[in-house]
């Protein structure tokens, strides 16, 4: 009999990054000599207006060398000192709990840099929570998490698949995956069809135990 595993995300499903974001483009703007807007509007726009951060920057006329933003933006989102900024939107006790349970608990994300991820989960203390821990590379042809998946579907029992983005939730679509969308993203994603729907991860796992 396989084990039950719950597929996890990590960015804007356990930890939240949007002031991680917001820092990073704040950082390159003031090396550019630029003003930024505060925090609470950056949140207030991007959930508003579902805008990317590049189409943000557009919406306020901000004009930028956009390849050297892009690749400042890729080389610094996941350095040390941004990933430090990060919050976690997940309960420990939840995670302790479900594990408890008997749930095996797979640690599935889109990471560049996973030296610093490995770093950062260890020191936000949720590292010991996770049977496996994958962090996979963005791929702009296919879903990066999809051949993941599809190996994890045949070795485990999954209840589901927690995320917040339309890549996770597709990938789970193609698989007959149970699939549990959490609105703790900075893009306000209208409910998927075949999904649960909660708040936060929390939320969640309350309804297991």
């Amino acid at each position: 009999m396989k084990d039950k595993a719950i597929i996890l995300d990590l960015d804007d499903t356990l930890l939240s990054t949007h002031y991680r974001q917001y820092c990073c483009i704040n950082g390159y703007l003031i090396n550019e000599g630029k003003q930024f807007i505060s925090f609470d509007d950056y949140l207030q726009m991007r959930h508003s207006n579902n805008l990317s951060n590049t189409n943000l920057l557009t919406t306020l006329n901000i004009d930028l060398d956009w390849e050297a933003f892009r690749l400042y933006y890729l080389d610094n989102i996941e350095a040390e000192n941004y990933l430090a900024l990060d919050e976690l939107i997940v309960e420990k006790h939840f995670l302790t709990e479900v594990v408890q349970k008997g749930f095996k608990l797979v640690l599935l994300s889109l990471r560049r840099n996973e030296a610093n991820s490995q770093k950062q989960i260890q020191s936000l203390g949720i590292d010991v929570f996770f049977e496996r821990i994958y962090f996979e590379k963005h791929d702009q042809d296919t879903n990066p998490k999809l051949n993941r998946l599809q190996q994890l579907n045949t070795e485990f029992d999954i209840v589901a698949f927690c995320g917040d983005s339309a890549s996770d939730y597709e990938a789970a679509q193609q698989l007959n995956i149970n699939f549990v969308q959490v609105k703790t993203s900075l893009y306000r994603l209208p409910d998927f069809e075949q999904a649960r729907q909660f708040d936060n991860i929390n939320q969640y796992f309350s309804t297991i135990l």
